[in-house]
């Protein structure tokens, strides 16, 4: 894959960003107009290939582990930075749910909004309620959605709890649900994690000094449609937690659950 010296992806990734704001403030309600529901077609095509153009820009580098299942409606993953979003929806056709905090990130929450991702306000019962059901309807219209459980973003040595509420509308949909384990390697490590405080056009200026972002993309066995969403949360945990630190699994969950 080329590399970009860090002046030259910061002009591109640039470009990238203008050109998806303007797809999506513009060319998406052109297609909507023009196309009404068949314009969901291109409209997942722009948004693919934008998210492959910017992985080649910044070089991100998946390596795949296993298997990911065309049956598969609902998958789940650990979460350490924005750029998991990018990688991951390169790779499929995914309509993201993410906390609320991501839709007020510079250019990035913007995309997200106009990209009909769901938002989830934590600590909000009836708002995670409503959430629940329209991502219950997307399911069961075929649509594959991905889901960050854990609520928040870690720096990758850990695995939090996963939410098991977020998870009930696999549940009600009666949908097949895949974990996946996400670690960054070399450099990346300790640069990708966007954590907390982090303010997104600094730590993206941070990112475009990196060479190259190796990713570690574990696929995990999928679980079939029909577990209570209790169990689908403590299992998916289990399993990203087994794939990320096969040895001392029984430790991490410990330290994860603390």
């Amino acid at each position: 894959m080329r590399r970009f010296k860090p002046w030259l992806k910061a002009a591109l990734i640039s470009l990238m960003f203008l050109w998806g704001l303007l797809a999506t403030g513009l060319l998406w309600p052109l297609l909507e107009l023009m196309l009404g529901r068949k314009a969901a077609f291109p409209q997942e095509l722009i948004r693919r290939n934008w998210c492959v153009a910017v992985c080649r820009i910044l070089n991100v580098q998946v390596e795949a582990i296993g298997q990911p299942s065309p049956q598969t409606r609902l998958w789940v993953a650990n979460h350490i930075s924005w750029l998991d979003i990018i990688a991951l929806g390169a790779r499929h056709p995914l309509l993201f749910v993410a906390k609320e905090e991501v839709a007020d990130w510079p250019v990035m929450g913007y995309l997200a909004r106009r990209l009909g991702t769901l938002f989830v306000r934590r600590g909000d019962i009836g708002q995670t309620a409503a959430i629940a059901e329209q991502m219950a309807w997307q399911l069961r219209q075929g649509r594959q959605l991905m889901l960050f459980p854990e609520g928040t973003t870690t720096n990758g040595e850990r695995v939090l709890r996963f939410h098991a509420k977020l998870l009930h509308p696999a549940q009600l949909a009666q949908a097949q649900v895949q974990a996946i384990g996400l670690e960054y390697q070399g450099e990346a490590k300790s640069l990708a994690p966007f954590i907390g405080e982090d303010d997104f056009l600094p730590h993206l200026l941070q990112i475009l000094t990196l060479d190259r972002i190796p990713l570690r993309v574990h696929y995990c066995q999928p679980l079939p449609a029909g577990p209570h969403r209790d169990i689908l949360a403590q299992t998916t945990r289990k399993q990203v937690v087994a794939a990320l630190f096969p040895k001392p699994m029984d430790d991490q969950i410990k330290v994860g659950n603390g």
